[in-house]
């Protein structure tokens, strides 16, 4: 769940209103472990929440992805 709440983050702080899944990944290479595509299984797993929407290559917020992370406490996914 942290990389899911890190790509959130990632897509509302970015200048951009869209990235792609490399500049996903770019972004976050350094925090996570990144093989396997996860970053493109985590950006469906959010689409399928209605978090985040595909626009061909390109992903943004969702209305409800900007009021998940509004409503999210700092450490809500963090392991205990």
């Amino acid at each position: 769940m942290n990389l899911a709440l890190a790509i959130l983050k990632t897509l509302e702080e970015n200048k951009s209103p869209h990235l792609s899944e490399f500049d996903i990944e770019g972004a976050l290479k350094n925090a996570f472990d990144l093989s396997n595509r996860s970053v493109g299984y985590h950006l469906n797993l959010l689409a399928d929440a209605n978090l985040v929407r595909s626009m061909g290559t390109d992903w943004r917020l969702t209305w409800d992805g900007h009021e998940f992370l509004k409503s999210a406490t700092p450490n809500a996914f963090e392991d205990t």
